[in-house]
């Protein structure tokens, strides 16, 4: 038989093989009629993509959902359903009562955290076994110790799955029947171990309820020792707002203690999962108090320190810490967030990771509200504007009530509150008239037109010996001028500082009154007046008078 090799996609064919199929099927085989033909086809029609396997429906996908669904499934005495966390094939009822002996086995202590388990679907590519084994952890018994393995077992049709090894499990029998057994339903009233709420009986639920009563209790007493501690320790140097503040310490305080005895005590819990359990819940709410703490002491220290910078008038700097607590207040806050999603399972680092580039994006889409925060910064840092001063900005004049990381508050003479965005602060005109060193007296006034000059030389000299006598006049510049001559009469300036620097307006008005009301005395005592800026003519109606010039 001659063989005939055809180039085309590497296949061979044989002359006595066509003419087989060409007498079996009647008809003749269609031979591909070029190379650039039979690519084109090939293009035209890709081989389909077969579809993803499904996801195991009883969560053996890595081995931490392996421990724990069989853990769950046992806990409920639905040991038919243990059994499939098992590898290997046997009978229902030996299968059944296998995974009753793993479950009493893996109760009395496994040697690892069911939460360090890895939760990868390759599991830890660490440790020192192969890479389809698992070690989870030992089991220290009187009969000796048991290694707990499982392995990444692969089936047709399914994807990979975890089950506890072969290994493992033809040691369990011999270990379990060796062990003296302790039943602690049996102290309870049958009844409580027959009913169940959420698969666990109402036994374990009285002894869950009493537990919790008890740290509660121990928590709480904790709790009262430590604020007497701090109130002790701080009692000449806290304010009594600070006082208050470490006063509410308690409720985070509260759920430290309970955390820390929680973990503590779910190491005596009867079974594994409820071991699992308890460590879960004092994890939470420690990650919960923790950040609740950090937030109270973050308003606990800045309140302190801002007192002690008021006090010592370094209003920008108090006004600083209190925006840099705000944003520390801000991570604290994230930092829990992505805390407790790690705790919940979620992959942190993925996490992360879309965070900084949905960082990039959130950035380029809120431009305004970055250049509030940084306006804000800038502000507080340089010192423009503090709270409590009296300023100007963008021709709203008012009192800072806050200096937010978003917007500055001012508190207008009407009493209206006005929100100001910091990026419009630092970038437009701003006049603090608290950070004046001295208020400046200025008046100018016109005498009348007809004052002799004498007059007019003597209202000026009095008045320089006025503005000497006042004790917080600056008399360097002190000083009285003729400063024109107008169509209304001579022109005087009077020019002068006030030496006391700060925001009271209403004191330097009150003594500005008193040396105008005397510039006045002045200038009356002198036998003239003050121009009036309007000439007043007065038209009246003439009277007729007869030839000796009287009325009629």
């Amino acid at each position: 038989m001659l063989l005939l090799l055809i180039p085309t996609h590497g296949l061979v064919w044989t002359q006595g093989v066509s003419s087989a199929i060409k007498k079996a099927t009647g008809k003749q085989t269609k031979q591909p009629a070029s190379p650039a033909a039979a690519d084109s086809s090939a293009t035209a029609a890709p081989t389909p993509t077969p579809p993803p396997p499904p996801e195991d429906p009883l969560g053996r996908t890595s081995p931490r959902g392996c421990v724990l669904g069989f853990l769950r499934a046992a806990e409920a005495k639905d040991y038919a359903k243990a059994a499939e966390y098992l590898d290997g094939r046997r009978p229902q009822q030996q299968a059944e009562q296998l995974a009753l002996q793993l479950k009493y086995l893996l109760d009395l202590r496994l040697s690892t955290n069911i939460d360090a388990i890895s939760r990868s679907p390759k599991g830890d590519l660490e440790d020192q076994v192969r890479v389809s084994r698992e070690r989870i952890g030992v089991v220290k018994t009187p009969n000796g110790d048991l290694e707990i393995f499982l392995d990444l077992v692969k089936r047709p049709g399914v994807p990979p799955i975890w089950l506890f090894s072969q290994e493992t499990l033809n040691r369990v029998p011999g270990i379990y029947s060796g062990l003296q057994h302790k039943d602690y339903a049996s102290y309870f009233p049958e009844w409580m171990a027959r009913v169940r709420f959420l698969s666990v009986p109402l036994w374990r639920w009285t002894l869950i309820l009493l537990t919790t009563l008890a740290l509660l209790v121990v928590a709480s007493l904790l709790t009262r020792i430590i604020l007497w501690l701090l109130k002790v320790v701080f009692r000449t140097r806290l304010t009594p707002r600070v006082k208050e503040m470490v006063l509410a310490l308690k409720g985070p305080i509260l759920g430290l203690m309970l955390a820390l005895l929680l973990r503590a005590v779910g190491g005596y819990a009867i079974t594994a999962l409820a071991r699992h359990f308890w460590e879960m819940a004092g994890l939470l709410v420690a990650w919960i108090s923790g950040g609740w703490l950090l937030i109270r002491l973050t308003d606990i220290v800045v309140l302190f320190v801002r007192h002690r910078l008021l006090v010592r008038l370094q209003v920008e700097r108090a006004t600083f810490v209190g925006l840099v607590g705000r944003l520390f207040k801000i991570l604290v806050g994230i930092v829990l967030v992505v805390g407790l999603l790690s705790v919940a399972g979620v992959d942190v680092s993925a996490l992360l990771a879309g965070l900084g580039i949905g960082g990039i994006a959130l950035a380029l889409a809120a431009q305004r509200t970055l250049a509030d925060l940084f306006g804000g910064l800038s502000v507080v840092m340089r010192g423009a504007v503090r709270v409590g001063d009296f300023c100007q900005v963008d021709g709203v004049q008012g009192t800072a009530e806050d200096v937010g990381i978003s917007s500055l508050q001012l508190r207008t003479l009407d009493r209206s509150l006005v929100s100001i965005p910091n990026a419009k602060v630092a970038e437009g005109k701003l006049e603090n008239y608290s950070m004046r060193d001295q208020f400046w007296v200025h008046q100018v006034f016109t005498l009348r037109f007809d004052t002799p000059h004498t007059t007019v030389k003597t209202v000026l000299d009095r008045t320089v010996q006025l503005l000497a006598s006042e004790p917080e006049i600056d008399k360097e510049s002190a000083r009285a001028r003729l400063i024109g001559l107008t169509p209304s009469g001579p022109q005087i300036e009077v020019f002068a500082y006030f030496r006391r620097p700060g925001a009271d307006w209403a004191m330097f008005l009150g003594v500005q009154e008193k040396i105008i009301l005397k510039m006045m005395g002045i200038v009356e005592s002198e036998g003239t007046s003050f121009a009036a800026p309007i000439g007043v003519v007065q038209m009246s109606e003439a009277k007729p008078v007869d030839s000796a010039g009287r009325d009629v």
